[in-house]
């Protein structure tokens, strides 16, 4: 797994993260998932930076439906929301769990049905059940994914 490391004009610390560590976590986070013994009607990609997580976690589950969660510039756009049945079982997945505001927002506004949460990277540890991550960063960088 290799990361390259530069530093942006503003002296912030960037860390390039390639697709074989993209892979790997989302191997890692399939495993704690099966792992569980859950399994998923739908996969809910958070836009933006959820999408190609979202395909590649579709794959190694072997989930055939796809959804996105639509939010912009940090905003949610409820109005654009994918349609849920309560019925239904889904993983929402992003690249990153970073401040918590976004996942916050997702969360408000699905809360009445039966989701669960996957991160590729986290900037904290998660003890809840419902959530799954590949790795905790021990560093506040910011992350380049090689989508970005």
């Amino acid at each position: 797994m290799n990361f390259k490391v530069e530093i942006s004009e503003n002296n912030s610390l960037k860390e390039h993260c390639s697709w074989e560590e993209i892979e790997s976590l989302t191997k890692i986070v399939a495993d704690k998932i099966r792992r569980s013994n859950k399994t998923y009607d739908s996969i809910l990609g958070i836009t933006n930076g959820g999408i190609v997580p979202a395909r590649l976690m579709a794959r190694e589950l072997h989930i055939d439906y796809i959804q996105l969660i639509p939010v912009r510039n940090k905003k949610l756009y409820k109005e654009e929301m994918p349609l849920l049945v309560k019925d239904k079982k889904y993983l929402i997945i992003d690249e990153i769990y970073d401040t918590g505001d976004i996942f916050s927002k997702v969360y408000d506004a699905i809360r009445i049905f039966d989701c669960d949460f996957a991160f590729l990277m986290s900037r904290y540890e998660h003890n809840s059940r419902e959530t799954y991550v590949g790795k905790v960063l021990n560093h506040n960088k910011w992350i380049v994914f090689p989508w970005e």
